[in-house]
């Protein structure tokens, strides 16, 4: 009697393969960040074929990071790896105040190319260690990170680290927590509407000269009062919504965050939850 062979199932999904982008300006710290991923990650490295990549298993991700050079001459070559890539991960070097405007500039042209706008962008401020870091809070108003994601639709995440080459200090975790984030983002990222779709009917603020944007930021962007206290909402909320005592809370000027209180930015609600009546 003949053996029978065994067929394998054919309806177990596979690992979603996923290609993201390290991006950022020269001496930024992108290699020492993928470096840190990797020994945080050791177990689930994969070969890899070419030079610049790195090939990882992240949850039910399969990622590879290509490490795009940061030189001003080598920026150009940039463009033509945006169509693969599913997502990008902007290295920032949070304590070079002189080349603050250069990052600026850099991530604005980014986010304006068309086979980039709409996909999700995860900023790790890196260098965090360093005495004149600029934190999360800061660097969201230097670079106008909310105006620039919220005209090309990406959604956003800013993530402090401090990355280095050598023996790491510490768990990646923030730099982890980013990516993931960024892989949860880049299946469900909004692709750019085509060219000949009609132009929707104008509301209310479109006839003063002002239409109404969606905003693409997920979440509060920072954790500090000034940018927790109002999230971003893509429309405001119903009277019913809110208690007797809460009105919509306003941005308050200043950022009480001090150096060492917080390791990291949560990823805050959107939506948070009124308190009690009662309260």
């Amino acid at each position: 009697m003949a053996a029978m062979r065994r067929v394998p199932c054919l309806g177990a999904p596979g690992p979603a393969v996923v290609t993201l982008l390290v991006v950022g300006l020269d001496n930024a710290g992108k290699t020492s960040v993928i470096l840190d991923i990797e020994r945080a990650l050791a177990s689930e490295v994969l070969p890899v074929a070419q030079p610049g990549q790195t090939r990882l298993r992240v949850d039910r991700f399969e990622v590879t990071l290509v490490d795009l050079p940061g030189g001003q001459r080598s920026r150009s070559a940039w463009r033509s790896h945006y169509g693969a890539a599913h997502g990008l991960l902007f290295v920032l070097d949070s304590s070079d105040l002189a080349r603050m405007e250069e990052a600026r500039k850099v991530l604005s042209r980014v986010l304006s190319h068309p086979d980039v706008s709409g996909k999700p962008i995860l900023l790790l401020a890196n260098k965090q260690d360093a005495p004149a870091a600029l934190l999360p809070c800061e660097l969201i108003e230097r670079l106008s990170l909310e105006r620039l994601v919220n005209e090309n639709r990406s959604p956003c995440r800013i993530e402090p680290c401090a990355a280095r080459r050598g023996p790491a200090a510490g768990p990646a975790r923030p730099a982890l927590q980013g990516l993931r984030w960024l892989l949860r983002a880049a299946p469900a990222a909004p692709a750019p509407p085509p060219a000949a779709a009609p132009p929707p009917a104008p509301g209310p603020r479109a006839a003063r000269g002002r239409p109404a944007a969606r905003r693409w930021v997920r979440g509060s962007l920072c954790a500090c009062p000034r940018h927790s206290a109002a999230p971003l909402r893509s429309s405001p909320p119903s009277p019913a919504a809110l208690s007797p005592r809460q009105g919509p809370a306003a941005p308050r000027r200043g950022c009480p965050r001090r150096r060492g209180e917080d390791g990291g930015v949560p990823a805050a609600a959107a939506h948070p939850p009124p308190p009690p009546p009662g309260e």
